[in-house]
């Protein structure tokens, strides 16, 4: 590929200089989607798209910077590849050592001399066989790079295409960047769940667009058992391991649209978005049962713990606001506590 360079006017005929017009209303249109979108997972699928629609493509995957004690990037995001989460590009590798002094989108044949041989990524690029590598960055800081596939019609990239490429990088790495720090304000630190103000923010605008879109929408309020006790018998510090265990479950055991929230110490929030109570009681059955399964050792002692769960249902026929629901979900959380814990309470069956 040609070194990238811009173009003056004169050399530009009126079909050139009419695209070039397009991609610029184009991108500019790009720009205020992806910056006025703060939602992290939305953002980047939002990003994936647009490189789809706009090469026409069938696979890109996006490798971000997630850990801060060392350089790597990890798989996060990917439409069309078939990918390990666990999957990680090395800080030691050639690929990431290029784009710490090289910031320019490299083409097929830089890709195969960076990763092909090194045996960082040797196996990614067999996965991968990307046409084209883009770096996401920001303050001089490697964020991420999006891997893209060859065409769907099997045609080259044109230097016009890595142009646009290459300015749609610098939009999507300042939004990426923005949506991270937006992300992590919005974070409990412990456990990686959402902080008790955002819960209650977005507990507010589901609850307007339940009414709006008249879908269903279901509130879990849930709370470890006797966790006082644990406190108390092993110390603070072996308590916060079972607080980031019980996180890592509700993750992984509810949807990746669901609104999980830290509401307070021991106490958990979910919002289930487009959610029936029929739906949302097997979500709070099937959690209920994987904290009941779980096992922490602590020092030479195995520990379990229990959790006890309420749920309400959201009635667009009566003027319910996010404060009634939340108390009916309590309501059904101390229900369930009083009927002998590790159980799930509907607040329409109290």
């Amino acid at each position: 590929m040609s070194e990238l360079r811009d173009y003056t006017l004169a050399e530009l005929d009126r079909e050139d200089l009419e695209k070039m017009v397009f991609d610029l209303q184009n991108l500019i249109e790009i720009a205020l989607s992806l910056s006025s979108n703060l939602e992290f997972d939305s953002l980047v699928e939002s990003l994936l798209y647009i490189c789809i629609g706009q090469m026409l493509v069938d696979k890109v995957v996006l490798f971000l910077h997630v850990n801060f004690e060392n350089e790597d990037l990890s798989f996060y995001m990917s439409r069309g590849y078939t990918l390990d989460s666990e999957i990680k590009i090395s800080e030691k590798s050639q690929l990431l050592n290029h784009f710490r002094s090289n910031w320019k989108i490299i083409n097929s044949v830089q890709a195969r001399e960076l990763m092909a041989e090194d045996p960082y990524t040797s196996d990614l690029y067999n996965l991968l066989l990307p046409e084209i590598v883009i770096p996401l960055r920001s303050k001089n800081t490697l964020n991420g790079l999006i891997f893209m596939s060859r065409k769907i019609m099997d045609t080259p990239y044109t230097e016009q295409e890595f142009l646009f490429l290459d300015k749609l990088s610098k939009f999507a790495s300042i939004a990426v960047e923005n949506s991270r720090l937006y992300r992590m304000a919005t974070l409990d630190r412990m456990t990686g769940l959402f902080i008790h103000h955002y819960f209650q923010e977005r507990l507010a605008e589901e609850i307007k667009r339940a009414e709006r879109m008249n879908n269903p929408l279901t509130l879990l309020m849930a709370d470890l058992d006797h966790f006082k006790e644990i406190n108390d018998t092993y110390g603070h510090p072996q308590g916060d391991i079972i607080l980031k265990g019980t996180a890592n479950l509700i993750h992984q055991n509810i949807r990746s649209f669901d609104i999980p929230s830290r509401y307070g110490g021991e106490e958990f929030a979910i919002i289930l978005a487009d959610t029936d109570l029929t739906a949302a009681e097997h979500i709070a059955e099937r959690l209920r049962k994987r904290i009941d399964e779980a096992v922490y050792k602590i020092n030479s002692d195995e520990i379990r713990i229990t959790i006890s769960i309420g749920i309400a249902q959201f009635d667009p026929e009566i003027d319910m606001t996010s404060k009634d629901l939340i108390k009916r979900a309590d309501e059904a959380l101390y229900a369930a506590k009083a009927r002998g814990r590790n159980r799930v309470v509907r607040a329409e069956d109290l």
